[in-house]
């Protein structure tokens, strides 16, 4: 048996139409495909039942005739099991729809059923959700008193909102929510887990039922000021002494020459030769204190769990050279220098702070260069304190002392009473250095324009007028007197047109000038 073709079947019935007798009619193309379709196929079986299963969940289908053959289109949308030969099973797997067509009675003369099967969600699974979900919400809303939370489940995500007391219960509420939290994220952020949304949902109740899998979305809110001011003062004294003794000396009697330059007699304090030069000595007796001060007052904000960095001093460059032999290239990195400060607040409570300071203090040592790099005489200090809005953290103790000796002398004539200092040369240095560092945490938010500070540094310093500055021999004009050197033949002819023909106070041309809401003009 051929199977059909239509295409087949056009090209039969136009070769019969051309091999026709002369004087038969032929019959047009169209007619002659239909009726071969007609002769071939006798009806077409749409479906004619519509039946709804809820996943997960099955129908029995019984059946007056024996069924002897099952076809479904999509086999992964549901399972179709046969029990004897007139009860089918119907098993949902995933949402949609296919066809299940039956085969039932003779063989011989089947009678065809065709159904549309559609596979629906289970609403009983929300309704688990809903009901386990809430009940774990009024056990977190009882263990946490002070909080206020609803667990919401929608689709494949479980949200979370509501009002927590502040940041330490807002994370021991989601530790108790998220799945798989682990021993090592507690402690963070006032001994919970990340506030960050996100993760996977944990079984309110492991024994109960199986859930779906549920992404976390929260949105849960801690009341309060989240921006932290640190207030940072930090002070440092340097003192510094020298004192040295020593003198060089040389005669020279006839043929007899003697010479002593322990010191290398570059600092002569009291010099005085005899004879003519016969005889030639350089006492050196010095003394010098210095002192040094450094004063950072730094201000840092922030947000509450986000890193700040402030550094006062400078950079120097680091070559680093890659590669070996011709294959080398050299790359540059700079190395900060001075007083740097890195801090990280959390706001736990109200007015409760947990904050972690590391502040560090580094000056260039250039007795300690490398390949003509210089070297950094460095302090550290890294800690976490909690303290109340206001309070002064103080780090303190920071002291560090450094004294250092030398003597050189001709061996036996240096150590005589009285005239040693002639054969010797002393020195002795004592370095102090105290650090003291106050750090002081405040709650804070940005300031509306109105309330905000107009007149910031330097605003008032102007330039003198040509009067101000040739006559009076002033670098800084008057703070209303808003002269421009490059421009000024301009808005020379700008004020006379504008009426100030006097051109006695150039104040005068504030309102033309200016303007702003919040500048210097009317």
């Amino acid at each position: 048996m051929i199977p059909f073709r239509p295409a087949w079947a056009f090209r039969a019935v136009v070769c019969a139409l051309m091999l026709a007798p002369v004087g038969v009619k032929a019959q047009p193309p169209e007619i002659g495909l239909k009726q071969r379709v007609n002769d071939i196929v006798e009806s077409v079986v749409s479906a004619e039942l519509e039946v709804k299963v809820t996943k997960r969940r099955s129908k029995i289908l019984r059946l007056k005739q024996d069924v002897f053959r099952v076809a479904v289109a999509d086999p992964s949308i549901l399972d179709f099991v046969a029990f004897g030969t007139r009860e089918v099973e119907i098993i949902g797997k995933e949402t949609g729809s296919t066809t299940v067509t039956l085969w039932a009675g003779n063989e011989q003369a089947p009678q065809v059923l065709s159904m549309l099967v559609t596979v629906v969600k289970d609403d009983a699974v929300d309704q688990q959700r809903r009901l386990e979900y809430a009940e774990l919400e009024s056990m977190i809303n009882e263990l946490f008193p002070n909080s206020r939370i609803q667990l919401i489940p929608i689709a494949d995500k479980l949200i979370v909102r509501g009002q927590a007391r502040d940041e330490i219960e807002a994370t021991q509420i989601m530790s108790l929510i998220r799945e798989n939290n682990g021993s090592a994220a507690l402690g963070q952020n006032g001994g919970g887990v990340s506030l960050a949304s996100g993760g996977t949902a944990a079984q309110p109740f492991p024994d109960a039922s199986q859930l779906p899998t549920s992404n976390v979305i929260q949105l849960l809110n801690v009341p309060g000021e989240k921006q932290v001011m640190l207030k940072v003062r930090i002070a440092e004294i340097k003192r510094s002494a020298f004192r040295q003794l020593g003198a060089d000396l040389d005669f020279n009697i006839n043929e007899f020459f003697l010479a002593s330059a322990l010191g290398g007699g570059g600092n002569a304090i009291f010099s005085g030769t005899f004879s003519d030069g016969s005889f030639n000595l350089i006492l050196r007796a010095l003394m010098n204190n210095g002192s040094a001060k450094i004063l950072a007052e730094p201000n840092l904000v922030t947000l509450s769990g986000q890193p700040a960095t402030f550094l006062s001093g400078g950079e120097f460059a680091v070559p680093t050279i890659v590669g070996v032999g011709g294959a080398q290239a050299a790359t540059t990195s700079f190395k900060g220098f001075g007083t740097s400060i890195a801090f990280t607040p959390t706001v736990v409570d109200k007015d409760r702070i947990r904050l972690q300071v590391s502040p560090t203090f580094s000056t260039l040592n250039r007795d300690n260069a490398v390949n003509g790099i210089f070297g950094l005489d460095t302090r550290q200090v890294t800690t976490t304190v909690d303290m109340r809005e206001g309070q002064v953290l103080a780090l303190a103790g920071l002291l560090q002392e450094q004294q250092n000796g030398t003597i050189r002398r001709v061996p036996f004539l240096g150590d005589i009473p009285g005239l040693g200092v002639l054969f010797s040369d002393k020195s002795i240095s004592r370095d102090e250095t105290e650090l003291i560092v106050l750090v002081s945490p405040e709650l804070v938010h940005a300031l509306d324009p109105e309330h905000a500070p107009q007149i910031l540094p330097g605003m008032e310093v102007t330039e003198p007028t040509d009067k101000d500055f040739f006559y009076y021999g002033d670098i800084e004009g008057r703070p209303n007197c808003h002269h421009r050197g490059t421009v000024w033949p301009l808005y020379r002819s700008r004020l006379k047109r504008a009426g100030y023909g006097d051109l006695k106070s150039v104040e005068k041309s504030q309102e033309y000038f200016l303007s702003g809401p919040f500048g210097f003009s009317e």
